[in-house]
């Protein structure tokens, strides 16, 4: 239960991420920045991506929750840009390579010494 639960942190420290991401990028594309309510989303969000980051980090240390929670917030942004964003003509083959060797990155890393 315990590998369970700390995977429940790992994700929900993912979609937090990828929301935060997600508003920084709609903010960013709007013409009046500092009055827009993006602006206030964004800065409202960000503390919360550190704080889900460090309650994972406390569970696993940082070099196995920076190389998981990476990658998937990696991928997890690629997939907003591409189904949300509607970005497909943006990635070539070798970025889709990238991606999956990441997924792999993700997989290794959960194997114990």
């Amino acid at each position: 239960m315990g590998k369970l639960y700390t995977w429940f942190y790992i994700v929900g420290a993912v979609l937090v991420a990828v929301t935060a991401n997600s508003i920084s990028t709609i903010w960013a594309g709007k013409e009046n920045k500092l009055t827009s309510i993006w602006f206030l989303a964004v800065i409202l969000i960000s503390p919360f991506v550190f704080i889900a980051f460090g309650l994972v980090t406390s569970r696993l240390g940082l070099t196995v929750s920076s190389a998981t929670v990476d990658s998937l917030l990696t991928i997890s942004s690629v997939l907003v840009g591409l189904f949300f964003f509607q970005e497909w003509g943006t990635l070539s083959y070798h970025q889709y390579l990238g991606l999956t060797l990441a997924i792999l990155g993700i997989i290794f890393m959960q194997f114990p010494k």
